[in-house]
């Protein structure tokens, strides 16, 4: 039997997962429900301007520097667009599929949930805009998807759980799969400020939340009811498919949300 065959029977393990799946759709919910909500939050972001370092110049600058260096500019938009959900996906399998490690686990969903609550909360009273939309920089979409909201900029999300990521992976540091995921992870700061998605700004107020939300769960563990350990694995393991199954399907459609508008559209009934 392989590693993910044992991981699948595996209640401790199926349980945390599904968790780790509801926060995250709980957060795409957020972002919906975000136009609605969100109507009262004020854009401060022509007082945001008055800093330094987000001039045009300043960030038309990084923007072109990357892209005059095309393997460099490859390499932060591959680091960028997983820097999110891929990131969560990649640490979540290394630390529970293939380590089983449940306390880092636990440590992990906790900080999770308590950044999207704590940014979440931010973006309800204020927003500002990223540079590509403030500067319409040609070739970003500056719609709303699924997975992004062009308000949910500072703190950046994006840099509050790669140091979540950072911090909870640091015990392994040493090791092989340890040593890549990290340094993917430090390289997503960079790709978010050079790429033109981030203001400097974000990027620190990001790592600063994820360190302070590090620091106060450390050593934190996940509350399970017992009426979960009770459920068969067999059902465990649908709700985890169904689960698994969802989460591609959300990334799909939001990968080109327009066209799949389309599709479904063409799929109805005309008037």
């Amino acid at each position: 039997m392989n590693l993910l065959q044992r991981r699948l029977q595996d209640p401790e393990v199926l349980v945390r997962l599904n968790a780790f799946f509801l926060s995250y759709f709980g957060w795409i919910a957020f972002g919906v429900l975000y136009g609605v909500i969100g109507r009262w939050s004020v854009d401060v972001t022509n007082e945001f301007l008055e800093l330094p370092l987000t001039s045009r110049e300043f960030v038309v600058g990084l923007v072109e520097f990357t892209k005059s260096i095309p393997p460099l500019y490859s390499l932060f938009t591959v680091v960028y667009y997983l820097g999110f959900s891929g990131s969560i996906a990649l640490i979540v399998a290394y630390l529970l599929i293939y380590k089983r490690d449940l306390k880092a686990s636990d440590e992990l969903f906790i900080r999770y949930l308590m950044a999207y609550a704590v940014a979440g909360a931010i973006y309800l009273v204020f927003h500002i805009y990223a540079p590509h939309i403030v500067y319409n920089l040609h070739g970003y979409n500056s719609s709303n998807t699924l997975l992004t909201r062009q308000e949910f900029v500072l703190p950046s999300l994006h840099n509050t759980i790669i140091t979540i990521n950072i911090v909870t992976l640091w015990r392994y540091r040493k090791e092989l799969g340890g040593k890549l995921l990290i340094l993917v992870n430090t390289l997503i700061p960079f790709a978010t400020v050079f790429l033109g998605h981030h203001w400097v700004y974000d990027v620190l107020t990001g790592i600063a939340l994820g360190a302070v939300i590090s620091g106060a769960t450390d050593g934190r563990k996940t509350s399970i009811p017992e009426t979960l350990y009770s459920l068969e694995i067999a059902s465990l393991r649908k709700v985890t498919l169904a689960n698994f199954l969802l989460a591609v399907l959300v990334l799909i459609v939001a990968a080109n949300p327009d066209r799949w508008l389309e599709v479904i559209n063409g799929l109805l009934p005309g008037p």
